[in-house]
């Protein structure tokens, strides 16, 4: 008799393809068989008797140990970050190198891989940000694309005075070889000019307290910017996606983009499902700065709209949390550091607000989550499906567990949350990550250090599709 690892039995295991009755075996960190019955035995075995599996989640969008100006850091390091990840049932993360102008590519690549390396929990990739497209870095970029595994790009539209946006040239020739090298382009998407100006016009009027952040950020400026990679896109073919969308005007022009033919695909992110922009206006408003910004309640029903009607192709965190000494130095919103929590509550919330209220069905929860994140990503030869061969990346979900969120619920060292009082029922009780039990029952139990570097591929993606 054989003797594996794990097994997870009496599963109701949700794949992309539809939801059976099974068992899994686990091994060396594969699926390696999925049955009615399993006779063999494990070093463990775990009845999952009226609970659902899924693959492990993909959240492509976090930023662990980001600096966003002197002396201010996010709270989650990798560590702790993919600690709170594994607890809400993501099995990996896919983090960002940013380089300071000037400095060549893949210096910055292995300075962040060499961050991350030690720390990290779950498995994890690497976008890297390009500011400039001169030869040189064409060049090394290329090398880290070829030797790296890097499959993903990102690029602003915006932040100019932080040094980050690239400009429409620039872009043009970027986008013409990330085409040919088949290599993702994350856009985060406003137009640079219609901010400043509106934010300057609040300066003038001597309204910048929190309360009027979502105004300095209009929501035209994000559409406008989505329009004009997507004109981008067409002219040179790359693949682009536009992460946090966060309003109806935006999604709007991605819809309109889809359907004309260009490679244009969405991803929103957990707070603008949940928050409008009326909590600017109360005592913790600043706890919620992050851009673009919290919008109306109808923009909220657009993006769940997106997400049932496969506008919105992933939901990604977007994790950068600041302590509260650091969002709460000024309610001047031109003074708050941007980012908040959220990998930790992407499947509870999609479950809970979209599963349950039947805005969307376990198999779409696993297309947003897993698969649709895979595929995009360059990791669809190995993870986003509950398949033979594949990573041995599972989350079994209790769907009657209720679960008040908060900072006593969450992992993340961050000192407060956004989700303070957020009550979800259906909760991830055990996340296994390429084989290995990592969190059971709100505890953490993986190692630091013990998640790999992943080379990613399109190329193996895209024959898989």
């Amino acid at each position: 008799m054989t003797t594996y690892d794990l097994i997870l039995r009496n599963c109701k295991a949700v794949d992309v393809s539809g939801t059976q009755d099974c068992e899994i075996a686990v091994d060396g960190g594969k699926i390696v068989k999925l049955a009615k019955v399993i006779e063999d035995g494990a070093n463990r075995i775990i009845d999952c008797t009226g609970k659902l599996v899924i693959p492990g989640a993909i959240d492509g969008h976090v930023h662990f140990e980001m600096e966003y100006g002197p002396g201010i850091r996010t709270a989650d390091d990798f560590r702790t970050g993919t600690e709170s990840a594994a607890a809400g049932g993501v099995t990996t993360v896919i983090d960002f190198v940013t380089p300071v102008r000037g400095q060549p590519l893949s210096d910055a690549f292995e300075e962040r891989l060499r961050a991350a390396q030690g720390k990290v929990l779950v498995d994890f990739g690497l976008h890297v940000c390009v500011l400039e497209a001169n030869a040189q870095r064409i060049s090394e970029l290329r090398r880290l694309v070829e030797e790296r595994g890097v499959a993903s790009v990102k690029v602003f539209t915006a932040y100019r005075s932080r040094g980050l946006m690239i400009d429409d040239g620039s872009l043009i020739r970027l986008s013409r070889e990330l085409a040919a090298m088949d290599v993702l382009m994350l856009c985060h998407c406003e137009n640079e000019e219609m901010v400043a100006r509106a934010t300057e016009e609040l300066a003038f009027e001597g309204r910048t307290d929190v309360a009027h952040y979502e105004s300095s950020r209009p929501d035209y400026a994000e559409a406008e910017a989505v329009n004009r990679i997507g004109f981008i896109s067409a002219v040179t073919g790359v693949e682009f996606l536009v992460v946090h969308i966060s309003s109806a005007a935006a999604l709007s022009s991605l819809r309109t983009l889809k359907r004309s033919g260009v490679r244009a695909t969405g991803e929103t992110c957990p707070h603008y499902l949940v928050f409008t922009k009326e909590v600017y206006r109360s005592e913790r408003g600043p706890l919620y700065v992050m851009a673009p910004p919290l919008r109306t309640a109808l923009d909220k029903e657009a993006l769940w709209r997106g997400i049932s009607d496969g506008t919105i192709d992933v939901v990604g965190s977007d994790h950068a949390p600041y302590l509260a000494v650091h969002k709460f130095r000024s309610r001047d919103f031109r003074e708050i550091p941007g980012g908040v929590q959220g990998t930790e509550v992407i499947v509870p919330l999609l479950f809970s607000e979209g599963v349950r209220r039947g805005l969307i069905g376990l198999e779409r929860l696993v297309e947003l989550t897993s698969y649709n994140p895979a595929r995009i990503y360059g990791l669809s030869h190995r993870k986003g499906r509950i398949a033979v061969g594949f990573d041995a990346d599972i989350v079994v979900i209790d769907p009657e567990k209720r679960v008040r969120l908060g900072r006593e619920t969450l992992h993340s060292s961050l000192d407060h949350s956004i989700y303070e009082g957020v009550e979800v029922t259906g909760y991830p009780v055990l996340t296994v990550a390429r084989g290995e039990v990592v969190a059971e029952d709100g505890q953490v139990t993986g190692r630091p250090g013990r998640g790999e570097y992943l080379h990613r591929s399109r190329q193996k993606s895209n024959q898989l599709r």
